[in-house]
């Protein structure tokens, strides 16, 4: 008789080892006969859930941002509002843990995935993380909280790649010093003054 498997707790379950397969050979290395192959099962075990390869990626990425989105909300709980954007910086340029296994999915997913709803994930997390920042900035003190939020969004994406390219040079410990001293900038930088209303010039005549 056949084993009722909650369909969540199987995605969450395959996302898992799909993680545990980047971490022992890499993105290149998922396939669905490896993950199955984690999991101790057969294919069947990942194909009645999930289809393809980039489904499969996608499935781990959705699963990894879920967990960051529960991780961030446990760091915020009781820090000051002007402190946030500081926290948030450093939250997302942290190279601990399975952070770097993720932000490998992230750059696969993106060049395999095309322009299909499998990038919708990414989309959103993108969206929800400048928003954070915007946010934040406003909180901190930032005279132009929309500005922080490109740059900091700009920087902090375009990190992601650096960490996957050379992992062992953008590190924690060199990522973060370079982060909190951009926050000192923009916090210590004043609004940009109004430019003076020009005169208007009498008709002659």
């Amino acid at each position: 008789m056949p084993i009722d498997v909650n369909a969540e707790e199987r995605l969450a379950q395959i996302a898992e080892a799909t993680l545990r397969v980047v971490e022992k050979r890499g993105a290149d290395g998922v396939t669905i006969r490896a993950v199955a192959d984690e999991m101790g099962g057969s294919t069947t075990v990942v194909t009645n859930y999930i289809p393809t390869r980039t489904r499969l990626i996608s499935n781990a990425v959705h699963h990894a941002i879920d967990g960051w989105d529960d991780e961030l909300a446990q760091q915020m709980e009781g820090v000051a509002p002007e402190d946030e954007l500081r926290l948030l910086a450093r939250w997302s340029s942290s190279t601990t843990g399975d952070d770097p296994i993720i932000r490998q999915l992230f750059i696969e997913l993106l060049a395999k995935a095309g322009d299909g709803e499998e990038l919708d994930a990414l989309r959103k997390d993108g969206q929800e993380h400048r928003e954070h920042f915007r946010v934040a900035a406003a909180a901190a003190g930032v005279a132009e909280p929309d500005f922080a939020a490109d740059l900091m969004h700009l920087i902090l994406r375009g990190f992601y790649l650096a960490a996957v390219e050379d992992p062992e040079h953008w590190s924690t410990e060199r990522v973060q010093p370079v982060v909190d001293h951009l926050i000192d900038l923009l916090v210590a930088t004043p609004a940009p003054a109004a430019a003076p209303a020009r005169k208007r010039r009498r008709p002659r005549g």
